[in-house]
């Protein structure tokens, strides 16, 4: 080839580089990944799970694709894709610590049936890839959907949320742990509505002592289209006095100092548990979660505050501090209404005594119950 020549086909290349990149290259998959959970983020789910779905067909193995497929397809309620993503994710890097958490979420609960002609997905061939983009994109529709769509007549979904658990025990005394506490209460609350007579679905964001995330647990409230999300805790606050049940909805101000107090406890968990996960997990889900909630979401948390707290029994084996608000982030960046329960206070003396009692744990769990059932029932 002499000189001439090859200075011709260099120009040509170069000109095709100019005009399209793309041609001369593709993107990786890990380029198509970083991209794809920059759009998710943002809050466009549908355009990452198309990029993602991209990205798989190139290298079906590639632990951080498995795992936004596993997030993205969870925010759309698909659990049984999430579960499969979130799954191999975790077979391709044992040390996937989100992606283990959030299967050993799914798995607590069982998964919904399959729709008729729906099919398992056992490969991550691209012979799939546009049934499943098509599939994303109605459920992300259905998702945006759902406050606009006139609710189905039914019974009313509860989500309790026991608080911490796993690697975070949140307060403590004399050897009694809060994530303890939480969790044997929401069981208990659980159990009492547990009648096929009752008109309220009771689900749980966790039935074990499994470490859970709160931005985690603000989608899972949209997840099972919760009407009311109650996050059940007992932690310790400053000010020594504080005793009883409290409940809590959300407001830029604390409505006194205990509120205060609890919040700032409540949120320095929050805090912890954002930078173990990492900012990119939480941003995706909370971005989402604040897209779908907004101001009446809020105030229908305080009104629900109040009644539950009216409602509440004087048979209560602690005493009832009545209702409050404070700035706790999770009942600011959940789905749906939500409230937060103080059932005590560790850092009082005759609290951690009472909530150390079994027979006593069990009559507060049916004071909450009586409370909720008035509070959803007005």
């Amino acid at each position: 080839m002499n000189r001439r020549r090859l200075l011709q086909l260099l120009g040509a290349t170069a000109a095709v580089a100019t005009v399209s990149p793309t041609v001369l290259w593709a993107a990786t998959a890990d380029e198509l990944a970083g991209k794809a959970q920059e759009l998710l983020t943002s809050g466009q789910t549908a355009k990452a799970v198309a990029l993602l779905l991209e990205a798989e067909g190139k290298d079906a193995r590639n632990d951080r694709v498995q795992a936004l497929l596993g997030r993205a397809f969870f925010q759309q309620g698909d659990a049984r894709a999430a579960l499969q993503h979130f799954s191999m994710a975790v077979r391709i890097n044992p040390e996937d610590t989100l992606s283990r958490m959030m299967v050993e979420t799914i798995n607590q609960f069982p998964l919904p049936p399959l729709q008729a002609g729906g099919q398992k997905r056992e490969g991550m061939g691209r012979a799939r890839l546009s049934s499943l983009e098509r599939e994303a994109q109605a459920e992300r529709q259905t998702l945006l959907n759902r406050e606009a769509a006139p609710k189905a007549r039914g019974p009313l979904r509860v989500l309790i949320d026991p608080g911490h658990g796993g690697s975070e025990p949140g307060a403590t005394a004399d050897g009694l742990r809060e994530s303890d506490v939480a969790l044997d209460l929401g069981l208990r609350l659980a159990r009492l509505f547990s009648s096929p007579k009752d008109d309220m679905v009771i689900s749980l964001t966790r039935t074990a002592d499994v470490t859970l995330p709160n931005w985690a647990r603000a989608a899972l409230s949209g997840f099972y289209g919760a009407d009311l999300l109650v996050s059940l805790h007992a932690t310790r606050v400053p000010e020594r006095q504080a005793a009883g049940v409290g409940v809590y909805s959300f407001a830029q101000v604390a409505s006194d100092p205990v509120a205060q107090g609890a919040a700032t406890s409540e949120n320095t968990v929050y805090g912890r548990q954002s930078s173990v996960f990492g900012q990119s997990e939480q941003a995706f889900f909370l971005t989402a979660a604040r897209q779908s909630a907004g101001i009446e979401t809020l105030h229908q948390g305080t009104a629900l505050a109040a009644r539950m707290v009216k409602a509440l029994p004087a048979s209560s084996p602690l005493p009832l501090r009545g209702a409050g608000a404070g700035p706790f982030r999770l009942l600011a960046e959940a789905y749906t209404p939500a409230i937060l329960v103080e059932a005590g206070f560790l850092s009082h003396p005759d609290d951690a005594a009472a909530l150390a009692s079994p027979e006593k744990r069990q009559a507060l769990a049916q004071a909450l119950a009586t409370g909720l059932q008035a509070a959803l029932h007005r």
